[in-house]
């Protein structure tokens, strides 16, 4: 017998290039199982956050059947400016900031120019008082009206109220709807 060492081979599994060849791989197939399922969903998902959409449009705007979003550029404020399909008006996402940061606001209107409905969509303000200016019952006052005056802060104007100690979110959903208003007239109403 030989007195020399027998030399210890390093299996591919043990070895530090094995265990990252490994990693590689499953990381390679979890991207790949990703791909594909987003590939799946993403239609659907689609189709369900128009749906969404749709269903909040119609919440403000109860005449329509289904919405064609304008082409072109939007006015400043303005997100969204939707027509309905079968005439019954518009609907305008609009942004203004309030007390918590930026508030999104949407805003039916019929094909007069006249308002049908308003819901704040998005807020940050504070819950409680703040939020008292987003309820039904306090967006109802902007129904029916074609605009509102010519001033800068819903304190000045005369055709609606503020809610008092919420004079910032109150302001936020009012220059929204002045956005919106300013928007159909610029976008030339319904057509």
């Amino acid at each position: 017998m030989s007195n020399t060492p027998k030399s210890k081979a390093v299996s591919f599994r043990d070895g530090m290039y094995g265990s990252t060849i490994i990693l590689f791989i499953i990381c390679l197939v979890i991207s790949g199982a990703l791909a594909v399922t987003y590939q799946i969903t993403a239609p659907q998902i689609e189709q369900i956050n128009k749906e969404t959409a749709d269903a909040a449009r119609m919440q403000v705007l109860p005449e329509a059947d289904s919405f064609t979003p304008a082409d072109g550029s939007l006015p400043d404020g303005v997100t969204e400016y939707y027509t309905a399909d079968n005439g019954a008006g518009v609907v305008v996402t609009a942004q203004n900031s309030s007390f918590g940061g930026t508030m999104t606001v949407m805003v039916g209107i019929d094909p007069e120019g006249a308002v049908t409905g308003v819901t704040v969509t998005e807020h940050a303000d504070t819950p409680g008082l703040g939020t008292k200016a987003m309820e039904p019952d306090y967006l109802k006052q902007y129904q029916g009206l074609t605009g509102l005056d010519d001033v800068d802060s819903i304190k000045d104007d005369s055709q609606v109220d503020q809610v008092t100690g919420a004079t910032v979110s109150s302001d936020g959903v009012y220059g929204a709807v002045k956005s919106a208003l300013a928007a159909y007239e610029e976008m030339g109403g319904s057509n």
